[in-house]
This record gives C-alpha cells, structure tokens and sequence, in this order.
C-alpha cells in the first residue's frame, strides 16, 4: 500500500472560540476551511440560503429570448444542436422538452463522438438546411464554433448559441451568444454548467426567475450539474439540492427505470449516486452507444419502454467496464515490458485501435495510481486520439498546448482535455510534453489528499455524521469532509467479501472504539499489524439499513503513526530524478549494503505484500524510501526478486538465486557507480 501526502486545512486549534450557536469545533473547523468563518455565512451554507439569479442578467439573454419566441409565433423549425456527454444530454432534454410543450416545430440533434466530433460541423449544418431548419440552438457547445456559425448565416439559418466553456479571443456573429464566461457577462454565478445556461434560458422564456421551472425539470439539471463536475456551490448548489429533493419522487419514466436498473433507491439518491450510478450510464451512450438512446430516455413516457431503453444501457455499460479492462491490460503489459516509462513526468501512452470512448476514464485511474499526469492516446488508421488527465498544479492543456504545431486539434481545461495529432507525430509529441515539464517543473506536482479538520475518535457519533450531511451535496468545489485520526489504535482487523478483498478495522483512541471500512485492501496487504498506532483519513457518513441509521466510518487512507511523509517525498522525488538521468535537488547515495538491508529484510519476509512505503518504514534509520526503491528495482532487474501488481497491490517474492549475483548487470545500480565516479 502507498501513503498517500495529506493536506490539512484546518487543523484543529486548542483555543478557538466556540461559536454561540453551539456548533461543534470539528464542523467549525470544517466550514473555516470552505471559507465560512463566521457563523452566520456558516448557518446560510448549511441551510442552503443560496440565491436563484435573474436570467435576464445573462449577457445576450433578452436577445436569445427575442430569437427564440418569434420563431415560436412564426412556426419556424427550431433545431437543439446538443452535446454527447451527460450534460449536454440533459441540456437537449430539458431545451427540447420545454420547446416541444410550448408548440414548437422543433428537433434535436446531438453529433456522433467518432464520426464528428464535439460541437457545431459543417456536415451537421448541410442537414439542417435540407431538413429546412431556421434556427438552430445550441447547448453546452457553441462559444467557440465561430466558422460554423458563420456558415450556418451563409445558409440562411441563424443561430443561438448557450454554452458555459470559456470563449475564445472573438465570439461567434450569432444572433446572441449565452454563456456566464462571457467577458463583458455581467452574471454574478459564473461556474452554470451546460443543462444551467440551457435551463436558465427556458426560464426566460417563461418569465421565470424565480425558478418555478425547477419543479418540471430539476432532476434533470441536478444530473447534468453534478455530472459535469462543475463546483457545487453557489447557485449550482442552489439547483442541485432542489433537483436531488425532486429526483427522490421522480416521475420520470426514465430516470426511474434507469435508477432501478442501477440497483440505486431514488428515495434516498445523493451526489455520489448521481456521479457514480447515473452520468457513466448516460455518458456511455456517447462513448460506445447510440447518444439518442439516452435522449429517448430521458424524455420516454411508456415505462414499458423505458424499462427496455435503461436495460440496453446498462448492458452497454457493462461492456464499457470489459473494454476499460482490455486496454488496462494492455497497458499493464507496456509497464511491465518497459519500467522506465514510470519514470517520466508525464505518462504518454498509445494503443493500436484503444476505444477512444473509454480511455479518459482509464486515464483518470492512471494518474490515481501513479500520481502523474497522462495522456492515452488511439491509434485510428493515421490519426490518434486522445484523452488526458492531471493533477492539481500541472496544465495539461497547457502541456498539449505546447505541442501546437504536431496537434490537429485539441480542447479542454487544466485538469482534462482531448486531442488529435497525426499518428507519425506521437514519439515526437511524447517527447515534446516531456520535455515542456521538465523546463516548466523541475519538481513535479504531486497529487495529496485534502483532509478537512483533524478530529477524536468520540467526536464520531451519529449525531455528528448528521450534522455533516447539511453540507450536502457534494461534489467538485464541495467535496465530502474529510477528517483525520492522528494516533488511533489499529485494534482488530476482519476480512470482508467473498474474497477477503475489504477489510474492516477496528480502531481505538481515548477509551472509544468504533469500526471503519476499508475498501480494495485484504489482510495482507494492510499495512500495520494489530495493536499498532495509525493516522487514519476517512468519512463519516450515516448508514441506514433496515431503518436503522448508525454512523459510518470509511477509510481513504491510512499509515503507521509517525511516518516519514517529507522524507519518503524527498528521497523518492531524488530518486526518479537519478532515473531520468537529471540531477537531482537532494544528493542520494547507494551501497552494496544499502542492498543488503533491503535483500535480508525481504529474506526474512517471504513473500512481501505490504508495499515499499511500509519496508521503508519498517526499516527506519537504517535505510530511505529513495533507497528502498533503488534496491527494489536493482534486484528486479537481477532477477533476485519478482514484483507482480494484481487489484493495485503488489507482492514482491524471493527468487531462488543460480548464483552469485553481478551488479554490474543492474543498469540502476550502474546510474549510482556513474554518480560516484563523476
């Protein structure tokens, strides 16, 4: 198991003021560190005081909304020119449903993501003409189409755009042009996704801003809103809380027989629900499916259909998990042919026919995993197409960016984005964003786990669980408090599981004992021993079963009490620098008996499965993490040990040695001869 660096917000102070209302310290300490520090902004917050803005405050609206009600007093063909992704499906949905009931001659139509790509093409646009479409409106895409919306005005179709991505230099000639990112967008909420702009547009249709339109349609805004990971705060949480109150007694077909189908209870649906159960099977539509599924779904009134429409997607789901595992493996074999890969800054890897539907969502477990930022890449005849995640403080749209004259196109934002290049371009493109990270970060950013507030064992009562769910919903900008245990006592360990796969822990501290959960590690792999001191990151949440509710304890991360987080950061840090052949900030030595503690530890604890985090521990002052790491990859490559990564855990075992053992033959051991002599 690795440790993981945390980031405390807040921690927690002996001597501050208590608030008068009585609000415990540890949630104080929570709602400091999301920047309510006075009670009274505190207690707006936690009862979801937030204000409904006027959409007639949206830069352009009163022009869209002219646009938009003449076409409908005219009979005009109106056409919802959609997004594939859970967001812009929802926005069509809402967009169209709304045109629909007031009378419209209206369609939609939502691009296919292999055949043409995001947003606004010329093709698509020919269609529109031949359907004898006047108007086209946009959702979640649009702010940048300027060519196309020029050449839709050629053929005589005028165009509303409503977006909520960040607009280029200039903006389309298009009858208006909606979206809060606007510079001269005098909005006071800038953070609406793609369903927001879309939803705040019908409400100025109808006169609404109070948002009386949150009745008809909220659940449908608060899945696209927690779908496209916009921040839960402000007006979007405004919307959301008022969406997830609806979808508890949801009366759309669709929604529920999707939610059946995901074993999901729509009574108590939360966030989490949302962004894991709901938005990857609407999003799979686009990536593997037929996006219109999901549009038929979502607006499908026969629950006999419905139930058949959430069957077809839920099994395209299922085989979207068989392709994410296909490509893993592949990738896995890639890393175990060729190890130093790992030592790059930037993980850039490419396939030969990788779906490019599904190789973001292995994306983003990559860079979980490894704690890098990663691009993966499809080989499609002479294209590649790709998708890219990173870790907080490192663009990578910047990165690609800087690679503009090998790109074909690319968009996104600092933490993910897309990107074609041609095929012949990829060493050179890998290559190049190695090369910018280097120039632009000697010291690589490294992703940490944000812990909210360090509390006590005690403190985590049902009552107190409670008090956090008025902090709901969350998501991005919002996320779920994490609190800290410093110094609990690891009491009991229990498997759980068909396989043993989970754990769950009994921890101690102060007199107080209470269970946690911990999920994808067994027994052996956990890495303390009964009767051992730990620091413990987890949630506190309220279970309820069977009518009963109880607090919850979930374990994200755990480490022996008293571990050398800066000096495993530090000398890992020197030792990846050694193996990219830099100089690393901090000087980091290697002896043959450096090899020597590593090889008799592991001797003596035949077969290890508890990680090079805990050996360096174990082994204290006697050895360093970057040492550790050295020693491991030397006897790898000497054939003295075999390392073998099943579930994210590894086991490393003991060879039986043919006889004594060359390091001359370890091109690492080779990298610190060289060092010495230099």
């Amino acid at each position: 198991m690795e440790f993981r660096p945390w980031k405390i917000a807040v921690p927690r102070r002996k001597n501050a003021a208590p608030w008068a209302d009585g609000t415990p310290g540890f949630l104080q300490a929570v709602l400091e560190g999301r920047g309510f520090g006075e009670p009274e902004a505190a207690r707006a917050f936690l009862e979801g005081r937030e204000e409904l803005h006027d959409p007639m405050a949206l830069a352009d609206m009163d022009k869209a909304v002219d646009r938009v009600r003449r076409a409908l007093e005219e009979g005009q063909k109106i056409l919802v020119y959609g997004d594939y992704d859970c967001d812009g499906v929802t926005a069509t949905v809402i967009l169209y449903d709304y045109l629909e009931n007031a009378g419209a001659d209206v369609l939609y139509y939502i691009p296919a993501r292999e055949e043409e790509g995001y947003g606004l093409n010329k093709a698509a646009i020919d269609r529109m003409k031949e359907a004898r479409v006047d108007l086209i409106v946009t959702v979640d895409n649009g702010v940048t189409a300027n060519e196309e919306v020029a050449y839709a005005g050629t053929l005589g179709i005028d165009v509303v755009v409503t977006d909520h991505h960040r607009p280029g230099e200039t903006l389309p000639e298009a009858v208006a042009v909606v979206d809060p990112h606007r510079a001269d967008c005098p909005y006071p909420f800038k953070d609406l996704c793609g369903a927001g702009v879309a939803f705040k547009l019908i409400c100025a249709l109808e006169d609404d801003s109070e948002g009386m339109l949150l009745e008809h349609y909220g659940d449908l805004l608060a899945i696209g809103t927690v779908a496209d990971l916009v921040p839960l705060t402000g007006e979007n949480r405004a919307l959301v809380r008022a969406g997830m109150a609806l979808l508890a007694e949801s009366e759309n077909p669709g929604v529920q027989a999707l939610a059946r189908r995901a074993g999901l209870d729509l009574a108590a649906i939360t966030s989490e629900n949302i962004a894991f159960g709901i938005a990857p099977r609407i999003n799979v539509t686009g990536r593997i499916g037929s996006v219109d599924q999901a549009v038929e779904l979502l607006l499908c009134q026969d629950e006999d259909r419905a139930s058949q429409l959430a069957g077809e997607i839920c099994a395209l789901n299922d085989r979207r998990k068989e392709l994410e595992g296909e490509i893993i493996r592949d990738i896995q074999g890639m890393l175990e042919g060729d190890p130093r890969l790992l030592d790059r800054r930037v993980l850039v890897l490419s396939g030969q026919g990788w779906n490019p539907g599904v190789i973001g969502i292995i994306a983003a477990r990559l860079v979980e995993r490894y704690g890098k930022p990663c691009v993966l890449l499809s080989i499609l005849g002479e294209e590649a197409r790709g998708s890219a995640r990173s870790v907080e403080g490192f663009s990578i749209i910047q990165a690609i960016r800087s690679q503009e004259d090998r790109l074909v196109k690319c968009g996104g934002h600092p933490m993910a984005a897309g990107l074609t290049l041609r095929a012949e371009e990829l060493a050179a493109f890998s290559q190049g964003i190695e090369d910018y990270a280097r120039e632009q970060f000697p010291a690589m950013p490294l992703p940490t786990l944000g812990v909210d507030t360090v509390i006590r064992l005690g403190e985590a009562t049902l009552e107190n669980a409670r008090r956090l769910e008025q902090l709901e919903p969350f998501g991005c900008g919002n996320p779920q408090p994490v609190l800290a245990l410093v110094g609990a006592k690891v009491a009991k360990l229990a498997p759980m599981g068909k396989e043993g796969n989970h754990l769950r822990v009994t921890l101690e501290q102060d007199g107080v004992s209470a269970q946690a959960v911990l999920f994808g590690t067994g027994p052996d792999h956990f890495p303390m021993e009964e009767g051992e001191l730990a620091d413990v990151a987890l949630v506190l949440s309220v279970n309820t079963f069977n009518g009963t509710q109880r607090s919850q304890l979930r374990i994200l991360s755990i480490r022996p009490h008293g571990f050398d987080m800066a000096g495993k950061l530090k000398t890992g840090a020197a030792y990846q620098s050694l193996r990219r052949g830099e100089e690393p900030e901090e000087p980091l030595t290697f002896s043959r008996e450096d090899l020597s503690v590593v090889f008799r530890w592991l001797r003596g604890h035949d077969p290890w499965k508890k990680g090079a985090d805990l050996l360096a521990h174990r082994l204290g002052s006697s050895s360093c993490y970057g040492k550790v790491l050295a020693a491991l990859d030397i006897l790898g490559e000497l054939g003295l040990i075999s390392r073998k990564t099943q579930r994210g855990a590894e086991t490393i075992q003991v060879l039986p040695a043919a006889g004594k053992a060359d390091l001359d033959a370890s091109p690492t051991y080779r990298i610190f001869q060289e060092k010495l002599v230099n």
